[in-house]
């Protein structure tokens, strides 16, 4: 069975959205251990992951929009 190119786009947003769950309990981690991390190695670290954490949201957006589970 051939997938067509919404079914991709379904796919490829669920899967962001599994990211962007990962990265937002990541972030929480992060802040909760922030005592034993260096300050600089905290902010960069913070900071990607809010990056990839927006890029991912936008993406998974994207692809969902129109998407209504049955």
């Amino acid at each position: 069975m051939q997938e067509t190119k919404e079914d991709k786009k379904i796919k490829i947003g669920q899967i962001c959205n599994k990211i962007s769950t990962v990265l937002f309990v990541l972030f929480f981690i992060d802040v909760c251990v922030i005592p034993i991390m260096q300050m600089e190695f905290f902010l960069i670290s913070v900071a990607v992951i809010v990056v990839l954490f927006a890029i991912s949201c936008i993406v998974g957006h994207i692809c969902l929009k129109d998407y209504k589970p049955e």
